[in-house]
């Protein structure tokens, strides 16, 4: 699945790049924009802004400034890191929400440059890169509750 997840997100950044050439080729070289090419790489950037923060979340590489809290005695820290983990699930649990109601609302509303495309799709994006980091920070708050409850006091990050 991790595997799958990074190749289809290279796949969609390789066909971002080739969109936003073809764009710039296609309007300034050529003077013939193609407007199309616009809203499928909007399409495209929200798809992979998405799935690439899943990816990142699954191997907890996000930015996080923990100066202070290493500082910390180890329960304090651990303390502090599940309660930040508790933060994230709720806020990704309400972004997803968001993005279900506004994937619903845009189902009769279409691309303006191609009427076959679904505005759907563009929430679609972020519905499946929510679920999945939603996914992925439980495992981890999961990991962590256990390895906690079965004594070890490491931190692991968060």
């Amino acid at each position: 699945m991790n595997g799958l997840l990074d190749g289809f997100n290279l796949i969609l950044f390789i066909v971002l790049i080739i969109l936003a050439t073809m764009q710039v080729l296609f309007r300034y070289v050529l003077q013939y924009p193609l407007p199309w090419t616009e809203e499928l790489a909007r399409f495209t950037l929200v798809w992979v802004t998405f799935l690439g923060a899943a990816s990142v979340t699954r191997r907890k590489l996000h930015l996080a400034v923990d100066f202070f809290v290493t500082k910390l005695p180890a329960r304090a820290s651990r303390a502090i890191s599940f309660f930040f983990y508790i933060l994230i699930l709720i806020f990704l649990g309400i972004a997803l929400w968001g993005a279900i109601i506004m994937m619903g609302e845009s189902v009769p509303l279409f691309a303006g440059s191609l009427p076959w495309l679904s505005m759907m799709y563009l929430y679609l994006g972020a519905v499946i890169g929510l679920s999945l980091m939603l996914v992925y920070v439980f495992i981890h708050f999961c990991r962590e509750f256990r390895d906690f409850r079965n004594g070890g006091l490491s931190r692991s990050g968060g």
